[in-house]
C-alpha cells in the first residue's frame, strides 16, 4: 500500500510498472461500472489521482529528479489524453455526436427519462474508446518513464531500491 499512498522513497522500473498496471486496471474496471451501473461510479476515479503522483513521483526520484516534474506529467498526460480522445473516439465511438444531437433535442423536450436512457447508451457506447484510451496513454507516460533510468547509488530521496 506505501506504494500508492507514499511520493517519499525511490522504485524500480519493475515496481513502477505493477503499479501502473494495477492502476490502469482499476480505471478500465471504474470506465465499465460507470458506463453499467451509473456514471457517478466514474467520481471514484478522482480516489486514484494521489496513487498515480505518487508513483511517478518516486519513479523520478529513482533517477535523482525532483518530485515536482510529476507536474510536466501530468500535463502531458492531459494533452496526450485530448489527442487521443480526438482520434479513438470518432474511430471506435459508435455515433455518439449522433447521440448527443439526441440528448440535445430531449433536453429542450424536457424529457428527463429520455435523456437519462440516451446518457446511459452513450455511455456505453463510449466503453472501449475509453478502454483504448486509457491503455494508450498508459502506454505512452508508461514507456516515457520507463526511459529514465535507476541512479546506481543512493541519492538524497533514499537507498536503491530493491526488486
Amino acid at each position: 500500500m506505501e506504494l500508492f499512498l507514499t511520493p517519499n522513497g525511490r522504485i524500480s522500473q519493475s515496481t513502477y510498472w505493477r503499479g501502473v498496471i494495477i492502476l490502469a486496471a482499476i480505471s478500465i474496471v471504474l470506465t465499465v461500472l460507470s458506463a453499467y451501473v451509473t456514471p457517478m461510479v466514474g467520481i471514484l476515479a478522482l480516489l486514484f489521482v494521489w496513487p498515480w503522483i505518487a508513483i511517478h513521483v518516486k519513479r523520478l526520484h529513482d533517477n535523482g529528479k525532483t518530485g515536482w516534474l510529476t507536474i510536466a506529467v501530468v500535463v502531458a498526460a492531459i494533452i496526450i489524453s485530448f489527442i487521443l480522445g480526438a482520434v479513438v473516439s470518432p474511430l471506435l465511438g459508435g455515433g455518439v455526436a449522433n447521440m448527443e444531437a439526441e440528448i440535445n433535442a430531449a433536453a429542450q423536450t424536457g424529457d428527463i427519462n429520455a435523456i437519462m436512457e440516451m446518457s446511459r447508451d452513450m455511455q456505453k457506447a463510449q466503453l472501449i474508446p475509453g478502454i483504448v484510451q486509457t491503455a494508450l496513454m498508459t502506454g505512452i507516460i508508461g514507456f516515457g518513464m520507463s526511459l529514465l533510468k535507476t541512479e546506481p547509488a543512493d541519492n538524497q530521496y533514499g537507498p536503491v531500491p530493491t526488486a
